[in-house]
């Protein structure tokens, strides 16, 4: 299993070191700076290039110790163009990140897509692009976001036309209570009164995924994540339009956020 594993990144890694056209002309130029230019070259190339190989290196020894005899793996999909791909847009991403969490998340990512390849691959480089550029803090407001969905959405709006509801019964109260048959009036408002704090009940438990303080960080900082998460498409304003509301305060999941976090815990699992 090794041994396919190592000629899948060699073959990987060939095609990558196509950009050694690019640093050998780099550092021609540099060379030619008469001051800095050795600083400059040591800086860009062997500096910057001991880090992305220590970070391979890290990535690898991480897969390597993944991929065992014992390892329920799918060895029949290693060497397919989709996988082979998938090998390649990892590690360019690899290189570029030095959060450990990140590398778990590609190791996963890979081995899923080994024993169970995406219908819709040409997706998974969104994810890819998502998971790098996001940092983890984002991600853990957008996981914790996804209790705000259309269902949530919903049961908000039969709760505010359970209010009014409630509110013209009241007021049928006080203008038909000589004629009208107070017990039955009563048992309606009862009825409403109970669905509706069912409904608060179930919302007061995730009212906390709406705060800064759940996560540790100030208000800002909060608004911020929520604006860069907007802006991926992940999640939405729903409190737009809303009196009393201020822009990203009310934020609900899309189903692309819904789809990506699902792509992220299936890899986990």
């Amino acid at each position: 299993m090794k041994r396919n594993f190592i000629f899948v990144l060699a073959t990987i890694m060939t095609k990558i070191n196509k950009k050694e056209i690019f640093a050998t002309t780099a550092k021609s130029i540099f060379g030619v700076v008469p001051f800095g230019g050795a600083l400059l070259d040591e800086l860009f190339f062997e500096y910057n290039g001991r880090i992305k190989q220590n970070r391979l290196n890290n990535f690898v020894q991480i897969l390597a110790d993944n991929f065992t005899e014992d390892a329920e793996i799918n060895l029949d999909n290693i060497k397919t163009e989709d996988f082979n791909d998938l090998f390649e847009a990892v590690l360019r991403r690899v290189v570029q990140t030095k959060s450990q969490t990140k590398l778990l998340r590609f190791k996963d990512i890979l081995i899923k897509e080994l024993n169970k390849p995406s219908e819709e691959s040409e997706l998974i480089d969104v994810y890819l692009d998502l998971i790098s550029s996001l940092s983890e803090q984002e991600l853990i407001v957008l996981f914790h976001h996804q209790y705000f969905d259309d269902k949530f959405n919903l049961d908000f709006e039969k709760k505010n036309k359970l209010k009014e509801q409630r509110q013209k019964l009241e007021q049928k109260l006080k203008e038909e209570r000589l004629i009208i048959d107070i017990s039955q009036r009563g048992s309606d408002k009862n009825k409403f009164d109970a669905e509706i704090k069912e409904i608060e009940k179930r919302h007061m438990a995730l009212d906390k995924f709406r705060t800064a303080e759940f996560y540790g960080i100030d208000e800002q900082r909060f608004v911020y994540y929520k604006q860069r998460l907007f802006s991926k498409g992940l999640v939405i304003d729903w409190g737009i339009g809303r009196i009393g509301v201020r822009p990203f305060e009310m934020m609900s999941i899309t189903e692309f956020g819904t789809e990506f976090i699902e792509f992220i815990k299936s890899g986990e699992n």
